[in-house]
């Protein structure tokens, strides 16, 4: 009952805070691992989010090397590949994708079951330091373009270097309530 109202009540990745501001927080994040799928945009993806549950066997048997069922995790990522591995810095963007982020228990992509689909992968993910901008309701391709403009003119206008795409993480499932939704 809780996800509906906004609760996220499953694991999310342990990260630093290192600015925090009334708009915005500068975070670091330790490497954490990622399984992701090519999606078709920023915001839709039904397609690409069921190749993810089957790995992790949201839907029955696991889809994974190890028949392995995995605990779902927030936040569903969604950006350009090299963002989300934090690979962006050294070459080209990539295709657009959909991940699931890995329970801690998975430190490397090595202790994480191999996918039995070839449309699904696995990778080390090594963000590094990000900016992240909290906003809440469904998040549109128009809203994520707005938050993104937003959060790269506060952010310029108040000196620090802006580099790499964006990525929307979504926090909450399809039931929760639109404005008790929390994205960044």
């Amino acid at each position: 009952m809780g996800a509906m109202f906004g609760k996220v009540a499953v694991e999310v990745p342990q990260y630093e805070v290192l600015l925090k501001k009334p708009l915005y927080e500068i975070r670091k994040y330790p490497p954490f691992v990622i399984v992701s799928t090519s999606t078709e945009d920023m915001v839709e993806g039904n397609n690409s989010f069921g190749r993810l549950a089957r790995y992790i066997g949201v839907f029955g048997s696991p889809e994974n090397s190890k028949k392995e069922a995995i605990s779902m995790t927030a936040p569903v990522l969604t950006g350009l590949e090299s963002t989300l591995t934090g690979a962006g810095r050294q070459g080209s963007p990539g295709s657009m994708k959909m991940s699931f982020v890995l329970p801690s228990v998975y430190k490397d992509v090595r202790h994480a079951p191999d996918p039995t689909s070839s449309d699904v992968s696995v990778a080390n993910a090594h963000w590094g330091t990000v900016a992240c901008l909290t906003f809440s309701g469904w998040a549109s391709a128009a809203d994520c373009d707005a938050k993104e403009a937003e959060l790269k003119k506060i952010l310029q206008g108040e000196g620090h270097k802006v580099t790499g795409s964006s990525m929307l993480a979504r926090y909450n499932p399809p039931w929760t309530l639109g404005p008790l939704r929390t994205n960044e």
